[in-house]
């Protein structure tokens, strides 16, 4: 079996989609060595997976200035870059079997192969408002249409699976959930010496809140903000992960007493992360759509207590580990924090079901699983 994956993703800083791809294919490729992997970078292939860049200075300040331009300029260069990669994609992928898409839209290729579609969430379609004008209208041009092109679709989640079925019901192809997983190498519970060792060389507060993610409006930050405003002055949010679509804004708007006591990391390693969930007295994320919520499951592994929104996928992958609030309430936000703040008892029971909840899910069975959907279409 010969698999031609897009790995363009994986050129940039890593975020939620170019994580899945690192992660599914180091796991398939130590798992089923037999199987053949190359990787399309836009307009050649390689046989080894692409390295992502370290730090996100480079690549966040393109980013930040494209924002900057016209969303109808940005518009055209994603087309135009888009046709150039699927025309060098369609005469590079002849030799293959299957190909996965996981991170834009299918490519057209030649009849013989197979296409395996991930779709990681419809947040473009349902919510639009929270996406770059140029980013919708890239998706409007494109998705649907690509869609016909899918002889498998795979989604993160059942409530993605469902999600798809409800909007296009006239899509043919077999839908299958496949749960992601989590590096358990770098997010696991940490000893406490380098926890502390961490805290000290960032500065740190002993104890802390914390949201890791992109300020895109759907993470919903600003609830965060305000459950804060609800909270004793004695507790600190440290905000950690790439500003995103947008820097985060209302923080300027806030009174300086909360202000002050928000603490911006940036964009921050995978390791580093790691000791920041393992630090935290709890972690928070309040948003309004998922399609997995790869952080929850990332501070389960580390031990680290979860407050999250009780909307999309996140009850399926918090489960009863932890404490679900609508996300328009930063009431039931606040009250949650304090809860597991206040108390030892509780943050250990916390803790433990974290650890518990993080071991239903890994790489290899999410692996062994898309493995099996590439044998039945082979």
């Amino acid at each position: 079996m010969r698999i031609i994956v897009n790995a363009i993703p994986l050129l940039n800083i890593t975020t939620g989609i170019g994580r899945y791809l690192r992660e599914l294919y180091k796991s398939i490729q130590r798992l089923h060595p037999e199987i053949e992997v190359s990787y399309f970078d836009g307009s050649r292939i390689w046989d080894q997976m692409p390295v992502s860049p370290q730090g996100g200075g480079a690549w966040t300040f393109a980013v930040n200035l494209a924002w900057q331009l016209p969303p109808m300029f940005v518009y055209m260069a994603r087309r135009i870059a888009h046709e150039k990669s699927a025309r060098c994609f369609y005469r590079v992928a002849k030799d293959f079997d299957i190909y996965h898409e996981a991170g834009y839209f299918p490519y057209q290729t030649p009849d013989h192969i197979k296409t395996v579609f991930t779709i990681h969430d419809l947040s473009l379609k349902i919510l639009p408002d929270c996406h770059p004008k140029d980013r919708v209208l890239y998706f409007r041009k494109y998705f649907e249409n690509s869609l016909t092109r899918a002889d498998t679709i795979i989604t993160p989640s059942e409530f993605t699976r469902q999600e798809v079925k409800h909007l296009y019901p006239h899509i043919s192809a077999d839908i299958y959930s496949i749960p992601q997983g989590c590096d358990k190498s770098v997010f696991f519970r940490h000893p406490q010496h380098k926890i502390d060792a961490f805290k000290v060389r960032m500065g740190l507060p002993e104890k802390y809140v914390l949201f890791a993610g992109t300020s895109d409006p759907r993470k919903n930050i600003q609830a965060l903000f305000k459950a804060m405003s609800r909270l004793p002055a004695s507790i600190n949010l440290v905000c950690a992960g790439w500003s995103g679509w947008q820097a985060i804004r209302g923080s300027n708007s806030l009174p300086a007493n909360i202000k002050k006591r928000i603490i911006f990391t940036g964009y921050i390693s995978d390791a580093e992360l790691a000791l920041l969930y393992g630090g935290a007295r709890i972690f928070v994320y309040p948003s309004f759509y998922e399609g997995f919520g790869l952080p929850v499951l990332e501070a389960m592994a580390c031990g680290c207590p979860v407050v999250c929104a009780n909307t999309a996928s996140l009850p399926e992958v918090a489960g009863q580990a932890a404490i679900l609030c609508e996300p328009k309430d930063p009431v039931c936000l606040a009250d949650a924090i304090y809860k597991i703040f206040s108390s030892d008892e509780l943050w250990a029971r916390f803790s433990r079901q974290s650890l518990a909840q993080a071991e239903n899910f890994s790489w290899q069975k999410t692996a062994e699983r898309t493995v099996q959907v590439f044998e039945s279409i082979y």
